[in-house]
């Protein structure tokens, strides 16, 4: 029996998802006749895939600028940790799964220690910081792209790109209805679920968790005052990733219901099954990231925020200044086609951000998509453009088998097969 020792480093709980399902299916895509050694950076999940998790990505989870630093420490011996990995046990490859900052360092080592590296679901770099095309090309030996438009956008800078369709199309329950959901979570049919999304590190929870909070109480004062609850209540569901501690949550949540009382609020906390909360709501309110894009493919009306710290948004404005959409949904939905979002149609999903992230605003936009039908209804069409989009020109065959494929099949052009022992 062969044996194939790869590298894996994948330092965010979506990564370790979506890195979890790529090593299981390569492991079925080699078959018998291989071994397969996976060690580096992971979560649960792919620690449960079988991975060596030299360093758990658990003590990577940041968000901002400011509590990157506050991390930079751990980053860096985390990649000291991989390097001497890479150095003393030789991988015949190495994936590194999104997290650009972090991975392009660790690549260059890998690069100059001649282990190929490829790059599992790459930077937006379609977005802004094209500068990092230069990066792509020099260290990655393939590139394996989630959205349909990026392998020509990729390509036309010489970087070796595949298509192989977003990890979430193996993850999300697509054939699932609403009404099954909700049975499945023990809600009425017909009642009004809220879904809240704020974030799945300390520091998002932090920044986020008031805010969903007080939007909701101004969201269910709003719909009593209207007659839209009369004797029922606003149903709550705020579901966490299995990273966070609900104990935390629900002693923040606690404290925050006492001192703001409202009888018209129910808050349901849970982990683990934020994809029937997102199937079962009538709306949400969701952090910018992976899962404003998992609402829009399971098509969940929403409302996308982002409340970073004062140093994140002082350098955002004064120093980045980027004026774009920072939604995935936002940036799928206004792509001009194969070669990108060159020209942004309007935004179909909200974007309040930075200094619109109050609120009073949220909660507007909220009861907007509730009570406006005409605004819903189009909403609604615009995610089930995006969900095709996300789906592109693939065959019905799972992403993450369609990425092994092209792993494998890579390793045999180049022989790096052949040679294993």
């Amino acid at each position: 029996m062969k044996r194939l020792k790869i590298l894996i480093s994948a330092a965010e709980t979506s990564s370790d998802a979506h890195a979890a399902q790529l090593l299981n299916a390569l492991k079925l895509k080699l078959g018998s006749d291989f071994s397969v050694e996976a060690f580096g950076l992971g979560g649960p999940k792919l620690r449960a895939a079988g991975l060596e998790a030299l360093v758990p990505a658990e003590k990577l989870l940041a968000m901002g600028f400011s509590e990157i630093i506050g991390i930079l420490p751990r980053a860096l011996a985390a990649i000291r940790v991989l390097k001497k990995a890479a150095s003393e046990r030789p991988a015949d490859l190495a994936i590194l799964v999104d997290y650009p900052d972090f991975h392009f360092q660790l690549a260059k080592h890998l690069k100059f220690a001649s282990i190929p590296v490829i790059y599992f679901i790459p930077p937006k770099i379609w977005a802004w910081r094209k500068s990092r095309l230069k990066s792509l090309e020099r260290y990655f030996s393939l590139v394996l792209c989630i959205l349909p438009f990026e392998e020509s956008y990729y390509r036309k800078s010489k970087v070796p790109t595949k298509y192989v369709g977003s990890p979430l199309l193996d993850e999300l329950p697509l054939t699932l209805h609403r009404a099954e959901a909700r049975a499945q979570l023990s809600l009425s049919p017909e009642g009004l679920v809220l879904v809240m999304l704020p974030g799945s590190r300390t520091s998002e929870l932090k920044l986020h968790l008031h805010l969903v909070l007080d939007s909701a109480k101004k969201i269910a004062e709003k719909l009593n005052s209207l007659g839209h609850l009369k004797d029922r209540k606003l149903q709550i569901l705020l579901p966490l990733p299995v990273t966070a501690s609900q104990t935390d949550v629900q002693e923040k949540l606690n404290s925050w219901s006492r001192e703001n009382p409202h009888p018209g609020i129910e808050v349901r906390v849970s982990v683990g099954d934020a994809h029937l909360c997102l199937l079962a709501a009538n709306v949400g309110i969701i952090k910018s990231g992976t899962s404003t894009l998992e609402a829009a493919v399971l098509g969940c009306p929403h409302v996308l925020i982002y409340k970073p710290s004062r140093s994140t948004q002082w350098i955002f404005e004064r120093l980045i200044r980027y004026r774009g959409p920072v939604g995935l949904v936002n940036l799928v939905a206004g792509s001009a086609g194969k070669d990108g979002p060159d020209t942004p149609k309007p935004y179909l999903i909200r974007e309040l951000v930075m200094r619109e992230a109050r609120s009073e605003l949220v909660s507007k936009e909220v009861l907007r998509i509730l009570l406006d039908k005409n605004y819903r209804e189009a909403m609604e069409a615009g995610l089930r453009e995006v969900r095709s989009k996300v789906r592109g020109n693939l065959p019905e065959v799972s992403p993450s088998e369609a990425a092994a494929s092209e792993i494998v099949q890579w390793l045999s052009e180049n022989g790096r097969l052949a040679s294993l022992k």
